[in-house]
């Protein structure tokens, strides 16, 4: 009986180590930056939260949206040379403001959080938002030529997601509100609203043509991105219990990315079906 435990033991020890090699790796690769130069003012950084860095014609001024975090952010930070920023943080979320304070001139605009939802989300020493903007409030800015409206969506994945579009590109940058070939986070604590974020995704697709799509996580897309996000919440929604369609649903999104205890399918049915029984 000595020995069966000692193997059980054994085969724990090799499963936790398991487990945390796979933690690690995904973590690595969640934290990996590519830089994309979309055209030679716009530049995408793929990775920890996804950010864009448009920069005027004569380098001057620079609109970062969203810093990303920790090594991800330092990565980002020494490719913006100009030196009148203006920061937009689509959310407060660690992964999209952690770099926030390697700007100490900038000027940030955000959603309207207030200070302990940004400090509960984005931790106490992330810097506080210098601008907010109210629900349904936009506020255009002029970036060398581009024209940048930036608008806040209202209570979706977390209490005001905002998002940016560039008006001459047609770029629309989402944040949080897509994830593209990934499973979304859905946090009670930041406020998340399954039956909210569809309508926003309703209304970003009739608010804005959009030739390019850049996701708060995932690659690079365009409007479509907006309808299989809702597709998503439909389906997980339809799928709340029917053992059929979860085999089903399982299966059309076996190969979309997940993260351990944070996003996957078994999380969206969870998070949605207690959502639904709240709103009883």
């Amino acid at each position: 009986m000595k020995k069966v435990f000692k193997l059980v033991g054994l085969l724990m020890v090799v499963a936790i180590a398991a487990g945390g090699i796979y933690v690690w790796q995904a973590y690595q690769s969640f934290m990996k930056v590519e830089a994309i130069q979309y055209d030679p003012q716009l530049a995408i950084y793929l990775g920890c939260g996804n950010s864009v860095v448009l920069t005027s014609e004569d380098g001057s001024a620079a609109l970062v949206v969203d810093t990303k975090m920790r090594a991800a952010a330092e990565i980002m930070k020494d490719k913006v040379k100009a030196k009148d920023i203006t920061i937009v943080n689509t959310h407060d979320h660690a992964d999209h403001v952690g770099g926030n304070s390697l700007y100490p001139q900038a000027k940030i605009i955000s959603g309207d959080y207030t200070k302990k939802q940004w400090q509960d989300d984005a931790g106490k020493a992330s810097r506080y938002p210098d601008i907010t903007l109210k629900s349904g409030e936009e506020k255009v800015l002029k970036i060398g030529s581009e024209t940048v409206h930036i608008y806040n969506t209202g209570r979706a994945h977390t209490w005001n997601d905002v998002v940016v579009y560039f008006e001459n590109r047609k770029l629309l940058v989402t944040g949080d509100l897509v994830f593209n070939n990934m499973h979304p986070a859905m946090l009670p604590k930041s406020g998340t609203k399954v039956a909210l974020w569809i309508n926003v995704l309703d209304t970003l697709a009739k608010k804005y043509l959009i030739k390019t799509l850049v996701p708060g996580h995932g690659p690079v897309a365009d409007q479509k991105a907006l309808a299989a996000m809702k597709d998503y919440f439909v389906a997980v929604g339809d799928a709340i219990g029917n053992k059929e369609k979860q085999v089903i649903l399982k299966e059309k999104y076996k190969n979309y990315v997940s993260f351990p205890g944070m996003f996957s399918i078994s999380n969206s049915l969870k998070f949605i079906e207690q959502e639904r029984k709240e709103t009883k």
